[in-house]
Protein backbone atom coordinates (compact mmCIF):
# COMPACT_ATOMS: atom_id res chain seq x y z
CA UNK A 1 0.00 0.00 0.00
CA UNK A 2 2.89 2.56 1.05
CA UNK A 3 4.73 1.83 -2.40
CA UNK A 4 1.01 2.50 -4.07
CA UNK A 5 0.89 5.72 -1.97
CA UNK A 6 4.30 6.63 -3.22
CA UNK A 7 3.06 6.21 -6.82
CA UNK A 8 0.03 8.14 -6.67
CA UNK A 9 1.68 10.94 -5.15
CA UNK A 10 4.38 11.23 -8.25
CA UNK A 11 0.87 10.48 -10.58
CA UNK A 12 -0.57 13.96 -8.58
CA UNK A 13 3.30 15.96 -8.75
CA UNK A 14 3.20 15.21 -12.11
CA UNK A 15 0.08 16.40 -13.50
CA UNK A 16 1.11 19.40 -11.37
CA UNK A 17 4.18 19.83 -13.37
CA UNK A 18 3.28 19.48 -16.79
CA UNK A 19 0.77 23.04 -16.19
CA UNK A 20 2.82 25.57 -17.77
CA UNK A 21 2.95 28.79 -15.79
CA UNK A 22 1.12 32.42 -17.02
CA UNK A 23 4.26 33.40 -18.59
CA UNK A 24 3.60 30.44 -20.76
CA UNK A 25 0.49 30.87 -22.13
CA UNK A 26 -3.22 29.59 -21.57
CA UNK A 27 -3.16 26.05 -21.13
CA UNK A 28 -6.08 23.48 -21.98
CA UNK A 29 -6.87 20.57 -19.24
CA UNK A 30 -8.45 17.48 -20.58
CA UNK A 31 -9.49 14.56 -18.80
CA UNK A 32 -11.46 11.27 -18.34
CA UNK A 33 -11.51 8.02 -18.48
CA UNK A 34 -9.99 5.20 -20.41
CA UNK A 35 -10.33 1.28 -20.96
CA UNK A 36 -8.07 -1.25 -22.87
CA UNK A 37 -7.27 -4.56 -23.54
CA UNK A 38 -4.01 -6.25 -22.37
CA UNK A 39 -2.10 -7.74 -25.54
CA UNK A 40 1.19 -8.63 -23.87
CA UNK A 41 2.30 -10.74 -20.74
CA UNK A 42 -0.20 -9.28 -18.48
CA UNK A 43 -2.91 -10.48 -20.95
CA UNK A 44 -2.30 -14.24 -18.71
CA UNK A 45 -3.44 -12.29 -15.96
CA UNK A 46 -5.87 -9.66 -16.92
CA UNK A 47 -8.47 -9.62 -19.48
CA UNK A 48 -9.36 -5.48 -19.56
CA UNK A 49 -7.60 -2.55 -17.49
CA UNK A 50 -9.77 0.69 -16.56
CA UNK A 51 -8.06 4.10 -15.81
CA UNK A 52 -7.64 7.84 -16.23
CA UNK A 53 -6.02 10.36 -18.57
CA UNK A 54 -5.19 13.22 -18.17
CA UNK A 55 -3.64 15.52 -21.19
CA UNK A 56 -1.81 19.56 -20.97
CA UNK A 57 -2.22 21.50 -24.21
CA UNK A 58 -0.77 24.83 -24.55
CA UNK A 59 1.37 26.54 -27.17
CA UNK A 60 4.38 27.22 -25.41
CA UNK A 61 5.18 23.56 -25.34
CA UNK A 62 5.42 21.30 -28.97
CA UNK A 63 4.31 18.34 -27.22
CA UNK A 64 1.06 17.51 -25.20
CA UNK A 65 2.14 16.28 -21.50
CA UNK A 66 -0.13 13.14 -20.89
CA UNK A 67 -0.12 11.18 -17.54
CA UNK A 68 -2.51 8.11 -17.32
CA UNK A 69 -3.04 5.50 -14.20
CA UNK A 70 -4.83 1.92 -15.44
CA UNK A 71 -6.00 -0.48 -12.72
CA UNK A 72 -6.15 -4.09 -14.63
CA UNK A 73 -9.06 -6.79 -12.79
CA UNK A 74 -7.06 -9.63 -12.49
CA UNK A 75 -8.21 -12.94 -13.19
CA UNK A 76 -6.12 -14.44 -10.51
CA UNK A 77 -7.66 -14.34 -6.64
CA UNK A 78 -4.94 -12.29 -4.58
CA UNK A 79 -2.96 -10.51 -7.39
CA UNK A 80 -2.86 -6.83 -8.66
CA UNK A 81 -1.01 -4.83 -11.28
CA UNK A 82 -1.22 -0.83 -11.52
CA UNK A 83 0.69 0.97 -13.95
CA UNK A 84 1.45 4.69 -14.44
CA UNK A 85 2.21 6.43 -17.67
CA UNK A 86 3.97 9.49 -17.77
CA UNK A 87 4.15 10.60 -21.72
CA UNK A 88 5.13 13.17 -24.04
CA UNK A 89 2.49 13.07 -27.37
CA UNK A 90 3.26 14.37 -30.50
CA UNK A 91 0.20 15.51 -32.54
CA UNK A 92 0.92 15.98 -36.49
CA UNK A 93 -0.13 19.28 -38.08
CA UNK A 94 -2.68 17.35 -40.63
CA UNK A 95 -5.72 19.26 -42.69
CA UNK A 96 -7.81 16.75 -40.61
CA UNK A 97 -10.94 17.97 -38.72
CA UNK A 98 -12.16 13.80 -38.26
CA UNK A 99 -8.85 12.61 -36.51
CA UNK A 100 -5.86 13.89 -34.98
CA UNK A 101 -3.46 11.27 -35.03
CA UNK A 102 -0.03 11.69 -32.71
CA UNK A 103 2.57 9.19 -31.65
CA UNK A 104 4.67 9.84 -28.46
CA UNK A 105 6.57 7.82 -25.75
CA UNK A 106 7.50 8.72 -22.13
CA UNK A 107 8.05 6.54 -18.97
CA UNK A 108 5.84 3.90 -17.39
CA UNK A 109 5.93 2.47 -13.99
CA UNK A 110 3.57 -0.77 -13.71
CA UNK A 111 3.68 -2.53 -10.02
CA UNK A 112 2.96 -6.17 -9.33
CA UNK A 113 1.32 -7.36 -6.05
CA UNK A 114 0.69 -10.70 -5.06
CA UNK A 115 -1.13 -12.19 -1.45
CA UNK A 116 0.57 -15.27 -0.17
CA UNK A 117 -1.08 -17.79 0.92
CA UNK A 118 -0.37 -19.08 5.03
CA UNK A 119 -0.38 -22.38 5.95
CA UNK A 120 -1.09 -24.03 9.17
CA UNK A 121 0.91 -27.01 10.73
CA UNK A 122 1.42 -27.91 13.90
CA UNK A 123 0.04 -24.61 15.39
CA UNK A 124 2.63 -22.79 13.24
CA UNK A 125 1.20 -20.73 10.31
CA UNK A 126 3.94 -20.54 7.76
CA UNK A 127 4.12 -17.95 4.84
CA UNK A 128 0.82 -14.93 3.99
CA UNK A 129 2.04 -11.35 3.75
CA UNK A 130 2.16 -9.88 0.58
CA UNK A 131 4.78 -9.43 -2.11
CA UNK A 132 5.41 -7.01 -4.41
CA UNK A 133 7.39 -5.54 -7.07
CA UNK A 134 7.54 -2.27 -9.30
CA UNK A 135 9.09 -2.30 -13.28
CA UNK A 136 9.64 0.78 -15.10
CA UNK A 137 10.56 0.91 -18.14
CA UNK A 138 9.54 3.10 -21.69
CA UNK A 139 6.97 3.59 -23.58
CA UNK A 140 5.79 3.92 -27.42
CA UNK A 141 2.41 5.11 -27.92
CA UNK A 142 0.60 6.09 -30.83
CA UNK A 143 -2.97 6.77 -32.00
CA UNK A 144 -5.94 9.61 -32.83
CA UNK A 145 -8.14 11.67 -30.43
CA UNK A 146 -11.47 12.65 -32.37
CA UNK A 147 -12.39 15.41 -31.63
CA UNK A 148 -16.60 16.44 -31.41
CA UNK A 149 -16.55 19.26 -29.15
CA UNK A 150 -16.12 19.55 -25.71
CA UNK A 151 -15.70 15.48 -25.98
CA UNK A 152 -12.97 13.85 -27.51
CA UNK A 153 -13.31 10.18 -27.71
CA UNK A 154 -9.34 8.84 -28.45
CA UNK A 155 -8.08 5.45 -29.41
CA UNK A 156 -4.13 4.06 -28.96
CA UNK A 157 -2.12 1.16 -29.12
CA UNK A 158 0.77 1.78 -25.73
CA UNK A 159 3.82 -0.87 -25.44
CA UNK A 160 6.45 -0.47 -22.96
CA UNK A 161 9.44 -2.05 -22.95
CA UNK A 162 11.98 -2.45 -20.79
CA UNK A 163 12.36 -3.99 -17.06
CA UNK A 164 10.44 -7.22 -16.63
CA UNK A 165 7.09 -5.25 -17.53
CA UNK A 166 6.48 -6.36 -21.36
CA UNK A 167 3.00 -4.19 -21.56
CA UNK A 168 1.03 -4.42 -24.68
CA UNK A 169 -2.48 -2.76 -24.87
CA UNK A 170 -5.30 -1.39 -26.85
CA UNK A 171 -6.63 1.24 -25.12
CA UNK A 172 -9.81 3.64 -25.89
CA UNK A 173 -11.49 6.70 -23.66
CA UNK A 174 -13.11 10.03 -23.64
CA UNK A 175 -11.34 13.55 -22.99
CA UNK A 176 -13.63 15.87 -21.57
CA UNK A 177 -12.22 19.90 -21.51
CA UNK A 178 -11.98 21.37 -18.14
Amino acid sequence: MKRFSLLLASFILAIGLMAPTTAQGQASFKIGPRLGIPLGDLSDVSSVFIGGDVRVTTEALPVVPNASFDYYLTDVDGYSVFAVDLNALYEFPIENEAFAPYAGGGLAITSFSFDNPSVSFGGQTFGGGTTSSTEVGLNLVGGARFPLGSIEPFAQLNATLGGDAQRLGLTGGLLFSI
